[in-house]
């Protein structure tokens, strides 16, 4: 650690990682792992799963149609395969069933022969569900990582966030918890090292998208899945939906993944068909793989068309509704369901305070909502819980069906509630413009990009380090489109040298902060690799009139 960069160490630091675990931290071959056998009900799930498999009975692997849900179901398919023939998937829709176990979904099951229902990333609240299908004579073995709630679905859950579970990491994704099964029946049966190998890609993917602590455990898992693509990547249709992107598999990145990859495999399920990512995971077949990654890509373009034009219509509708109070209800009608989650999230940058999009469906509301920091929305939420038909989520997201009738009351006590949180916190509406460190211009160079790269994979809880260079000169601006959303411009050094810089949003109005010629600047920095010269570029957040930090 002698020779680390010491505004990296400091960083580290900052984020509570101990002095006796910064080597474990930095290093790009971590060691820690658990004893999946630690996770409570492991034992017996391994067992009953076994017997299941011996019996030759079918088993149906029950999954979800986010990326967490696909990589999950594809990790399963290939470990259990290696056991038994007889076993398949279900993924239910998202605009005809919604999130987690449904009745009609297990009627399905069983009428297609299945005899053993296996959930990940999904079940742990699913008591009627879980009730319905083992008096249906369907056996169920529940994995997830969802917050428990007061009912509990029936039978064997394997859950690291069970009340009585002693597993050392809760921060684990629903395909972590999958992986851990696997690793489990991987030391009762023998299971071809390679598929273990080849699965931990999976996980590294659905861990980055469903954006789960980048810390402990989750760092040795993503570090090492990471090196298995940096080698080559193992799985046949990742590879080729890496190389469909325009990204390169060998110096592949976390934020590559979270802004590459999973928008892509996630688009199959928020667009209506979610197998088509498990099949581009599973599939051996060239032509399958490119069939795959063909309609992924069309799914995602697709997805950003209908996402820009609900978002121009929530956009719109803001101002109205901010004059009714700082938690945000906005309805959005006649727009594709599997957008508005992500709609809600550009509103809420936009306005920075909650938003909840509904859309109308005869006498209900659907309803997806985005928090901000300080603000639970789970537990705002919770405390209407009985208004709901449905609810679920935690603290940053959720999601919830209402009758009609109960949205407007619904919008004022949330609002109610909101301002008596701002009367007791009164900085909880502020932009955040806080920072990991200080920087002169000067101090951004290919030294200190290598040195953060040790901080890497970034993601929640170990966010990228954010820097302040305040009152930077600023000289070169141009534009890089004509809608003048992106641009380029340097930041003069105290001796000359120019520092590239690149903001790629809302270039336009950071443009006219610095007509002045400084600026105060928050940005990250990387490394910028063209035609085999590597430099230094600092990419820009925020642009505030100089003297604002």
């Amino acid at each position: 650690m002698a020779d680390l960069d010491s505004k990296v160490l400091q960083i580290i630091r900052s984020r509570g990682i101990d002095e006796s675990d910064i080597e474990e931290f930095i290093s790009s071959r971590p060691r820690l792992a658990y004893d999946p056998f630690l996770l409570a009900n492991m034992r017996e799930g391994v067992d009953l799963l076994l017997k299941a498999a011996d019996e030759g009975k079918r088993i149906v692997i029950y999954g979800d149609y986010d990326v967490d849900g696909i990589t999950s179901t594809a990790l399963l398919m290939k470990v259990i395969g290696c056991l038994t023939d007889n076993v398949t998937y279900y993924i239910p829709s998202r605009l005809d069933e919604g999130y987690g176990l449904h009745t009609e979904s297990i009627d399905r099951i069983i009428a297609d022969g299945g005899e053993f229902l296996l959930t990940v990333d999904c079940g742990s609240s699913s008591q009627a569900e879980t009730a319905y299908a083992r008096e249906h004579g369907l056996e169920t073995l529940v994995t997830d990582h969802h917050n428990m709630s007061d009912q509990r679905a029936e039978g064997i859950i394997i859950n690291p966030r069970l009340p009585e579970d002693e597993y050392p990491f809760k921060g684990l994704a629903g395909v972590g918890v999958a992986y851990k099964l696997a690793l489990s029946l991987a030391r009762e049966r023998d299971i071809p090292k390679s598929v273990m190998a080849e699965v931990l890609e999976f996980v590294t993917v659905g861990t980055i998208a469903d954006i789960m602590p980048m810390l402990d455990e989750n760092r040795t898992i993503v570090k090492c899945g990471l090196r298995s693509i940096h080698l080559g990547c193992r799985n046949k249709g990742l590879r080729a939906l890496i190389d469909r992107s325009s990204l390169n598999y060998s110096k592949l990145r976390a934020g590559d993944i979270s802004y590459g990859i999973a928008p892509k495999i996630n688009a199959s399920g928020r667009m209506g068909d979610a197998t088509i990512g498990v099949r581009l995971l599973l599939s051996d077949d060239e032509d399958e793989i490119n069939e795959c990654c063909d309609a992924l890509i069309r799914a995602n373009t697709e997805r950003r068309r209908l996402q820009d034009e609900a978002y121009d219509r929530g956009a719109d509708a803001l101002d109205a509704e901010l004059e009714k109070g700082d938690f945000v209800i906005v309805e959005i009608n006649d727009s594709h369901e599997g957008v508005l989650g992500i709609v809600a999230g550009k509103l809420r940058e936009q306005v920075n305070r909650p938003v909840v999009v509904i859309s109308r469906n005869g006498d209900t509301y659907k309803g997806t909502g985005r928090s901000i920091p300080g603000v639970d929305l789970y537990s705002m939420l919770n405390r209407y819980r009985d208004r709901f038909i449905s609810f679920g989520g935690h603290s940053a997201a959720c999601g919830f069906t209402i009758g009609a009738d109960m949205i407007d009351s619904l919008r004022e006590d949330l609002n109610r509630d909101m301002k008596a949180a701002c009367e007791e916190d009164e900085s909880l509406l502020d932009v955040d413009y806080s920072s990991d460190a200080s920087l002169e211009a000067g101090d951004i160079d290919l030294g200190l990009a290598e040195a953060l790269e040790l901080i890497e994979p970034c993601g929640k809880d170990n966010e990228v380090p954010v820097f302040a260079v305040k009152n930077a000169e600023i000289s070169d601006w141009r534009f890089l489109k004509d809608d003048k959303k992106m641009a380029r411009f340097s930041m003069i050094a105290g001796d000359g040298r120019k520092i590239d810089a690149v903001i790629f949003r809302n270039a336009e109005e950071a443009y006219i902060i610095t007509e002045s010629g400084r600026a105060d600047i928050l940005c990250n920095v990387e490394i910028n690799t063209w035609r085999d010269e590597r430099k230094a570029q600092a990419i820009v957040r925020s642009v505030l009139p100089a003297g604002t930090l």
